[in-house]
């Protein structure tokens, strides 16, 4: 089954020495990028996390799909056009934009180029099994909307205030555009929000103005011992601590990694977590389980789960599978799977 992958070229990665059994896996990745990407001096000045990641996700798609199923693009190095690892044979991309996809994909929130599964995991606030697994307060709004009837960001901040909510979180429902939290003092009213979005983010602020539902507004929770679980066909294949500083190059042979920090704002000390990790995948699986009935066309995502301040898990949200940060998780198994499902839907 061919594919159509995409790898972001980076530069040369800082060094960081390591065992001599990672460097090995080093070593041999970088030996892969050579060979399909291009050069490559270790020890340049290029973020680390970034190539190591573009780098594991090139041997990933190799292992699993195979050189000869694969048309390479390179983004911010090849344009318009992907080659064949197998053949070295070219094709324009417009030619093979029928092809299934794995890589970072340029895109931007519901837009024709944006793929259908994508669409469904950044839909996530609108399910109910998100939301009764949430473990906070939170509504869809939108600010200073002008349709009749729709909900005001104004009323749901105040009506957090009224109820003794001292701090929400906001979030754009536009990819990336913006996440922040705000507080809310005592005597907060509908009248405080707009100074409120402007305070937070300028001028930006007015691209948001007048739509109806496109802020996710929600009380503000501790979430400690953040954790992503990578699924594909309704299965949790692997996961990992969202620890910013690691790569699958610190994954520690668990298809569950159990590495674990428990407070990821404050970058506090990382820790072998074994309980945590399987309180958390059961957790996950248990949301994913419930999003398959519910939505059964979302099948490819990542899930990020969290331990409350109860301590009780909860959903953190949903991300598009091919998007997402790898952490120290096995992207093979996410690759392996996806192709086992592409044929299985071609038998």
């Amino acid at each position: 089954m061919p594919w159509l992958v995409n790898i972001v070229h980076r530069e040369d990665p800082v060094h960081r020495p390591a065992p001599a059994a990672v460097q090995s896996r080093k070593d041999s990745l970088l030996g892969l990028w050579r060979e399909h990407i291009g050069p490559v001096a270790e020890g340049g000045e290029g973020d680390y996390e970034d190539f190591w990641e573009q780098a594991v996700r090139l041997h990933a798609a190799i292992e699993a799909f195979g050189p000869g199923n694969i048309w390479l693009t390179v983004s911010q190095h090849e344009y318009g056009e992907a080659r064949n690892l197998g053949t070295g044979e070219r094709r324009p991309l417009g030619e093979l934009a029928h092809l299934p996809r794995y890589g970072a994909q340029a895109s931007q929130r519901h837009q024709s180029v944006d793929q259908p599964q994508a669409l469904l995991a950044d839909n996530y606030y609108e399910y109910e099994a998100f939301r009764a697994r949430a473990g906070r307060r939170l509504a869809v709004c939108g600010f200073a909307p002008t349709e009749e009837g729709a909900t005001d960001l104004g009323d749901v901040l105040a009506g957090f205030a009224a109820d003794g909510i001292r701090k929400a979180f906001l979030k754009a429902n536009l990819n990336k555009y913006a996440a922040f939290p705000v507080d809310l003092p005592e005597g907060f009213t509908r009248d405080d929000a707009g100074a409120t979005m402007y305070d937070a983010l300028d001028f930006g602020a007015m691209y948001l103005e007048g739509a109806s539902r496109n802020l996710l507004a929600q009380e503000f929770v501790t979430m400690e011992y953040e954790y992503r679980v990578f699924v594909v066909g309704h299965c949790a294949v692997t996961a990992a601590g969202c620890i910013e500083e690691f790569t699958p190059l610190d994954n520690n042979g668990y298809r569950f990694d159990n590495k674990l920090r428990r407070n990821r704002a404050e970058a506090s000390e990382v820790g072998v977590e074994p309980a945590i990790a399987g309180i958390l995948t059961g957790f996950a699986r248990n949301t994913i389980d419930a999003l398959a009935l519910e939505v059964p066309e979302l099948t490819d995502y990542v899930i990020d789960v969290a331990l409350g301040a109860d301590g009780e898990p909860l959903v953190i949200e949903l991300n598009p599978l091919l998007n997402s940060g790898l952490y120290a998780s096995q992207p093979f198994r996410v690759t392996s799977a996806m192709a086992a499902q592409e044929n299985a839907v071609l038998r």
